[in-house]
């Protein structure tokens, strides 16, 4: 019995060893699973291009470990020349319903007074003390793409002391906005009040610098002031900035006379075969208009305003464009800082264009200096004289020989991707051109591609004619490829072969 007895304990122990043994390795190769995704999540890490939510939320997220209550707004988008008006709250408590509070990682520390901290323990009253403590402090970080330029201030409420003293500044000739407002950089700015003055981050104003951009907000109530965003996103950080000097008084432009010289002399320089001047004297606040009849061909239109004799006069300053009458199309148009403005555009008829303008220091003498080439003779006109003005404009743009030939190839497309194959000759060059032929325009443009060699152009932002060259060496075929986009757009495509 005992021998029967014995056989079955070493058979279950054999059995039993086994299964340890089993279960020893199958723990083994779960450790070794672990360490092999741990090392790999060690050499692989984060992705090197981090976008604008994933760099919030390891703001948000430094912060929660640091003991601050965190919530982030949703994405705003600004636009240049519109600002914004955000209205800032204070996160909520972690145990309000439905708080949309940063996570705090397990075992992080938890800010006195928060769920799970010291203040749940202890009485009401030490638990409110520890809220109030906990929200010392206010904090709202603004984060846009690096390359995005932004401005951020404080917009005080109406009574308060800080707007009665801005109006006082103001009236002493001193803008206190200047001293309020946080600009950001590399897309990064942050705004921190504490005590009474968290009462200042109700309303912030968000003015953006650059054309548009997108903007993440985290806000955090802290005991005392988190750590900087700089710190958190060291890609982020930057060096120090010099303050803007400045630029002091617009250059002079010089005596009129030698300007309208000057501006003959380059036009026949580039081939215009004559240059035409005509004169007028600008308003008491610098305005006027010409209204000329010009003939069908390439204009550059030179607008230059007689400087004051006067010591104390205002800077000259010349901005204009260009219109067709009765239609009112816009030809071309010169916003820029320099004193004299200049207009380039080609009209496939002749016609009367007008020219307003500003910026004349005061009712001095105006000249607006015509200098006119010639339409190519091979620019198509079937399509109209919309087409073949702008057609005539892609060439001039890219100061291309008029064409000896008749274009090998036309086609007209709508709005969209268009592809219009075309059979070229090997070892030649040609040109090919889109124009505008009615509607409008936001973008327009033409590329060309042989094989694996591309050439491409847009046309301006005022443009309404691209063109491109490209040179067969063993193709027989080309895709010229159109893109427009705008209101309604029909274009016209000619293809030249060039020698």
């Amino acid at each position: 019995m005992a021998a029967a007895r014995g056989a079955p304990e070493r058979g279950s122990a054999a059995v039993s060893g086994v299964a340890r043994a089993a279960t020893v390795a199958r723990a083994a190769r779960v450790a070794a699973v672990a360490l092999l995704t741990a090392l790999a999540g060690l050499s692989v890490g984060a992705p090197a291009r981090a976008d604008l939510s994933d760099d919030a939320a390891r703001v948000a997220r430094m912060w929660s470990l640091s003991g601050a209550r965190v919530a982030r707004r949703p994405p705003l988008f600004v636009e240049h020349g519109r600002s914004r008006l955000i209205a800032i709250t204070p996160p909520p408590s972690s145990g309000a319903a439905g708080a949309a509070v940063a996570p705090v990682a397990p075992g992080a520390a938890v800010a006195p007074g928060a769920a799970g901290g010291d203040g749940a323990s202890r009485g009401p009253g030490a638990a409110g003390a520890g809220r109030a403590k906990a929200e010392d402090c206010l904090t709202v970080a603004f984060l846009a793409p690096r390359i995005v330029e932004f401005t951020v201030e404080p917009e005080p409420a109406a009574g308060d002391a800080s707007a009665i003293e801005g109006l006082v500044h103001r009236l002493r000739g001193r803008d206190p906005d200047d001293e309020r407002r946080v600009h950001s950089a590399a897309g990064a700015a942050m705004i921190t009040r504490c005590g009474p003055a968290r009462d200042e981050l109700r309303r912030v104003t968000v003015d953006m610098l650059s054309p548009r951009g997108a903007l993440e907000v985290v806000v955090a109530a802290s005991d005392g002031a988190p750590e900087r965003v700089q710190s958190i996103l060291p890609e982020r950080a930057f060096g120090p900035v010099a303050p803007r000097g400045d630029p002091g008084r617009p250059a002079e432009p010089g005596p009129l006379d030698a300007r309208v010289v000057r501006a003959a002399r380059r036009a026949r320089a580039d081939g215009a075969l004559r240059v035409v001047p005509t004169e007028m004297r600008a308003s008491v606040v610098g305005t006027g208009q010409f209204s000329v009849k010009l003939s069908e061909g390439c204009h550059r239109i030179d607008l230059m305003a007689e400087v004051p004799r006067a010591t104390v006069r205002r800077a000259t300053d010349i901005d204009a464009e260009a219109r067709e009458a009765g239609t009112g199309r816009l030809l071309d148009r010169d916003r820029s800082d320099a004193p004299d403005a200049r207009l380039d555009f080609c009209l496939g008829a002749p016609g009367v264009v007008e020219v307003p303008f500003l910026g004349a220091a005061g009712p001095v003498k105006v000249v607006l200096s015509d200098a006119q080439w010639p339409l190519p003779a091979h620019a198509p006109g079937h399509f109209g004289a919309r087409a073949r003005g702008n057609l005539a404009a892609a060439l001039h743009r890219r100061h291309a020989p008029a064409p000896r030939a008749q274009p090998i190839a036309e086609a007209v497309g709508m709005q969209g991707d268009t592809l219009v194959p075309v059979q070229v000759e090997p070892g030649r060059c040609y040109f090919a051109a889109a124009a505008l032929v009615r509607g409008e325009v936001r973008a327009l443009r033409i590329s060309a591609e042989l094989g694996d060699r591309a050439a491409r152009d847009d046309a301006g932002e005022r443009s309404e004619g691209a063109g491109v060259a490209f040179c067969s060496e063993l193709e027989e075929s080309a895709a010229v490829r159109v893109v427009a986009r705008g209101n309604s757009p029909v274009w016209v495509l000619a293809v030249w072969p060039m020698d």
